[in-house]
């Protein structure tokens, strides 16, 4: 229960600030990351780097089966410290801006992993990390998920939302990446620690002042015997219907000035209708229950 809780108070803190997405990578194919990096300097380099997700470890959290990006075990050889990166593009970012993603590892793995998200404020001029202990220019740690090497303590029965809050930048939005960080110590193939890690759904959202937002579509949502209407649309448009633990229960796109999703199959309870220009990239979120 507490696990579920903290899931529910994570992602409605998405949902009290207007936002407008960055970033949204869902790892369909990773060979069109150009713009990512990938460095692994863990202590002697293994067999594999991030590679795209394996439907025979883990399913993807949405997409194709194997729409995520994972890394395991062999990112180094005998036993040593695993240090593999990935890093996201260069963005324009500020204090308070949100990056969500959702990881796994496999369902009661009995050998630790550890996920880090770092930042660095250099921009295009971020240095790599050069061996398993540097963190280059990425000195900002922004989360770390089982940094103690619990067994049980990554998520392991299902995908998990994590929600970040971004820090160390300032006010005033400057060019900086965001970085993840595969670190697990005594891994490898004869390690006591390291397994398999996926990330999926990743999503960086700008975080807007009232002005900046008022400059954002406006819509009106009503809801009559689990009929979700939408008003006001002017624009092509996305919509998603997503339960309060993160999970997208309902997607489509329309243009019509008003739309109704019909949500007759899900049970009664709150939920999150989220509606996406993908001219603009501004995301209007509202709580509904039916």
């Amino acid at each position: 229960m507490r696990k579920i809780t903290l899931l529910i108070m994570g992602f409605l803190a998405i949902l009290s600030a207007n936002s407008q997405i960055v970033l949204s990578e869902n790892f369909d194919d990773i060979t069109t990351l150009t713009d990512w990096d990938q460095v692994n300097v863990s202590t002697t380099l293994g067999s594999t780097n991030w590679f795209q997700g394996n439907d025979a470890v883990f399913s993807s959290y949405n997409g194709g089966p194997t729409s995520y990006i994972g890394a395991n075990f062999n990112a180094t050889t005998g036993t040593g410290t695993i240090s593999n990166w990935l890093i996201l593009p260069v963005l324009s970012l500020k204090d308070d801006d949100v990056l969500t993603f959702y990881t796994r590892t496999s369902t009661g793995s009995i050998y630790p992993d550890r996920l880090q998200v770092r930042v660095s404020a250099d921009g295009a001029a971020s240095v790599a990390p050069t061996n398993d202990s540097d963190e280059g220019s990425y000195t900002t740690l922004l989360l770390d998920i089982n940094p103690t090497l619990t067994v049980g303590g990554y998520p392991n029965a299902d995908w998990e939302l994590q929600t970040v809050t971004i820090s160390g930048l300032g006010s005033t939005a400057i060019d900086a990446r965001l970085a993840f960080r595969y670190y697990v110590a005594s891994g490898g193939p004869s390690g006591t620690n390291s397994n398999f890690i996926g990330i999926d759904a990743v999503e960086v959202n700008e975080t807007l002042s009232i002005d900046e937002y008022a400059q954002a579509p406006y819509y009106k949502i009503g809801c009559n015997n689990q009929y979700i209407s939408i008003y006001n649309i002017n624009d092509v448009v996305n919509y998603k219907l997503i339960s309060l633990t993160g999970q997208q229960l309902l997607e489509g796109k329309t243009s019509n000035k008003t739309h109704t999703i019909d949500a007759t199959t899900l049970t009664s309870g709150v939920y999150v209708i989220e509606i996406s220009n993908p001219q603009t990239n501004a995301v209007y979120r509202k709580k509904i229950a039916f």
